[in-house]
C-alpha cells in the first residue's frame, strides 16, 4: 500500500484525484489550499463567518465513491432565489462546520456521508488571507482579487505571503510525512498550488518527507499570471518555493486540437501555451490531455472562470501508477 498525497485545489486537484481514487493499492490524501474568498465560497465566509468551502468540496465529490445523483447534489448550484450562485455542496460544509464548531470536524463527516476514498485535509485551520506584493509596489490581498489582476502580468510578482501567519495543520503535517508519493498541482500556479507551499512548516516538513514529487506541469499558463512561461519556468519557479528538487515531471505530449485552443483563447486570450523546452531526465513526456471539449459554465450570479484544456483524470493516473509500479 503507497501512500499518496495530492497538494493543491480547485479543477486541478478534482481532476488528480478522480482518477487516483481508481489506482489499486493506494491510501490517498487530499491537501487542500484555504486561500479561496471568490464565487460563493467568499459570499459564505463573509455573511456566516466559515472556512472557505469551494475546493474542499470539489475533492470530497472527487474521492466519492457514492451515487452519481450525491456527487451531482454536491455540485448543484442554485439558478434563483436568495441562494443564486451557491451550491448546495458550499452551504452543506458550511453548516457542518457550524453545527460541529470545527471545519476539519464537519469535513470528516461529510466524508462519510460521501464514503470517500481517501482523506480531504485542509491545509490550515487559520484565517488565510493570501496577498501578494508586485515589483512596482502595490499590494493585492485576497485570493480572488489576485485571480483577477492583470497588474501581476505587467509588473510581476516579486512575493507571495499571507497577510497574517498560517500555519500547517497537524493533519497536513502527519500526511505529508507519511507520504510516499507527493503530487504538486495541476491547476492555477498562484492561487491553488502556491498558496499552499507559503503555509508556514510546508516546505521544513516538505524538506524532512521522504516521499518523491511528482510535478504534473499545467498545460496552459493563466494570461494574467504566467504568460509566456515555459515547462523550464515552472520547474525553476516550485524549486525555490520547495527548497528541495522534484524527483518526477510530468509533461504532456499531445497538442490540443485547434478547437480546444481556439475555445481557451476566447476565455484567456493568445499566446498561453505552455512551451516544453525542458531537457532533463526527470521529465516524463506521455500523452495527458483531455479531448473532451469541455464548455464554458459560468454561475448566474457568482462568476467562476473554467478552462477550456485539461488534463485527463484516467491519463494522468495511468501514468502515476505505472511510477508507482516501478
Amino acid at each position: 500500500m503507497k501512500n499518496i498525497v495530492t497538494v493543491g485545489g480547485g479543477t486541478g486537484s478534482y481532476t488528480v484525484l478522480s482518477g487516483l481514487k481508481h489506482v489499486p493499492d493506494v491510501s490517498l490524501s487530499a491537501v487542500v489550499s484555504m486561500a479561496d474568498d471568490g464565487g460563493s465560497t467568499g459570499v459564505l465566509m463573509d455573511e456566516l463567518g466559515v472556512l472557505p468551502t469551494g475546493d474542499v468540496r470539489q475533492c470530497l465529490v472527487a474521492l466519492s465513491e457514492h451515487s452519481d445523483i450525491l456527487r451531482e447534489l454536491m455540485n448543484y448550484r442554485f439558478h434563483n432565489g436568495t441562494l443564486k450562485g451557491h451550491s448546495f455542496g458550499n452551504i452543506f460544509l458550511a453548516a457542518l462546520e457550524k453545527v460541529t464548531g470545527d471545519f476539519t470536524k464537519g469535513v470528516e463527516i461529510a466524508s462519510e456521508i460521501l464514503k470517500t476514498s481517501g482523506k480531504v485535509i485542509p491545509i490550515t485551520h487559520d484565517s488565510a488571507k493570501l496577498c501578494v506584493l508586485l515589483s512596482n509596489g502595490k499590494l493585492i490581498e485576497g485570493e480572488d482579487k489576485i485571480q483577477n489582476d492583470i497588474a501581476i502580468r505587467t509588473y510581476g510578482l516579486k512575493k507571495i505571503f499571507y497577510k497574517k501567519k498560517v500555519s500547517l495543520s497537524k493533519h497536513a503535517k502527519k500526511a505529508l510525512l507519511d507520504a510516499d508519493l507527493i503530487i504538486l498541482g495541476p491547476g492555477n500556479y498562484y492561487c491553488s498550488i502556491l498558496p499552499n507551499l507559503v503555509v508556514s512548516g510546508f516546505k521544513g516538513t516538505i524538506k524532512r518527507s521522504k516521499a518523491k514529487i511528482i510535478f504534473p506541469v499545467n498545460l496552459t499558463n493563466k494570461l494574467e499570471h504566467t504568460a509566456n512561461w515555459k515547462v523550464s519556468d515552472y520547474v525553476k519557479d516550485i524549486e525555490q518555493y520547495l527548497g528541495r528538487p522534484v524527483d518526477v515531471i510530468l509533461v504532456n505530449s499531445r497538442r490540443p486540437t485547434a478547437l480546444q485552443v481556439k475555445s481557451y483563447e476566447l476565455e484567456e486570450g493568445k499566446g498561453v501555451m505552455v512551451f516544453d523546452d525542458f531537457d532533463d531526465s526527470r521529465v516524463i513526456r506521455t500523452s495527458l490531455l483531455s479531448t473532451t471539449l469541455l464548455k464554458n459554465q459560468h454561475a448566474n450570479a457568482i462568476k467562476a472562470a473554467r478552462g477550456f484544456i485539461r488534463h485527463d483524470s484516467v491519463k494522468l493516473a495511468k501514468c502515476i501508477g505505472k511510477i508507482i509500479s516501478k
